[in-house]
């Protein structure tokens, strides 16, 4: 139960970092290279305090080859995300960006040798059901260059997400991996940053962004991939377009239907499938 309560307060960070991204760019509040900036260096300045406040900071991070591609995963996931929700609405953009995800972690779950039984197969069905139904009414069809940019962002954070079950210590992980990730947004500053579009409305998306919806909630995160399976963990982030459709209804007045409410169903119930297929086994 533990587990599961941390998955959905995870998952709810998720779709938050959705929903702070497009609040921002849609009011143009601050642009998409300066809200990736402020959010991947606030993120590793809040966990970089905590982890020295616990004595558990090392700085190995920069002579670890673990540690460069998370950041350099995380990175890449921070800029193409934040430059996709330049065109792209905050259920469909969540919705491209999971998808992806799920692709990546279960291409991996099935190479790395694990078989899916008929209930998991069911489940992963199901869930895709809904995935697509839930895309589909999803208004105008997304513009082809955010909708790549998306899948790519995507792939990164599938990377990131298999990289964090390879360390025993969450909290350390993520916060080298913010680390790397903000060494990188320093260094590309000229081709990031805007000074001239930054809004003090856009700078507080991206700190609530940086700070809780992606640092705490990374580290969340980690802790939950390391008692789940990689299939678990693919098919349960299929409920934050759910979550991310929900709060762009009642934040930017973007519209829910009956579609999207049976398709989130669907969503849902395969991902009770799958946790219910892998605790039997």
């Amino acid at each position: 139960m533990h587990t599961i309560s941390l998955l959905v307060v995870a998952l709810i960070a998720f779709a938050a970092n959705s929903f702070f991204c497009r609040l921002a760019l849609a009011n143009h509040a601050i642009d998409p290279g300066s809200f990736t900036w402020l959010r991947l260096v606030s993120g590793a300045v809040t966990l970089l305090l905590i982890q020295s406040w616990r004595g558990q900071m090392s700085y190995r991070s920069f002579t670890d080859k673990h540690s460069w591609w998370s950041g350099i995963s995380l990175f890449g996931y921070a800029v193409c995300f934040s430059y996709a929700y330049t065109q792209l609405s905050t259920g469909t953009g969540a919705l491209i960006l999971f998808g992806m995800v799920q692709l990546t972690l279960v291409v991996f779950h099935v190479v790395s040798g694990n078989r899916l039984s008929a209930k998991e197969m069911l489940g992963i069905g199901v869930a895709l059901s809904g995935f697509t139904v839930l895309m589909l009414p999803s208004a105008e069809a997304p513009s082809l260059s955010a909708a790549a940019l998306m899948l790519v962002s995507g792939v990164c954070w599938g990377i990131f997400t298999l990289l964090g079950r390879q360390n025993s210590v969450a909290s350390v992980s993520i916060t080298q991996g913010f680390m790397i990730a903000s060494v990188l947004a320093f260094a590309a500053s000229p081709l990031l940053v805007s000074i001239e579009t930054i809004t003090a409305d856009g700078v507080l998306w991206a700190l609530l962004s940086g700070i809780f919806a992606s640092g705490f909630g990374y580290i969340l995160w980690y802790q939950v991939v390391k008692h789940i399976s990689v299939l678990q963990a693919s098919v349960s982030q299929l409920a934050v377009p759910v979550i991310a459709f929900a709060a762009g209804s009642i934040g930017l007045g973007e519209s829910i239907t009956l579609t999207a409410a049976i398709s989130s169903l669907l969503v849902l119930g395969g991902i009770t499938l799958i946790f219910t297929a892998r605790s039997k086994n």
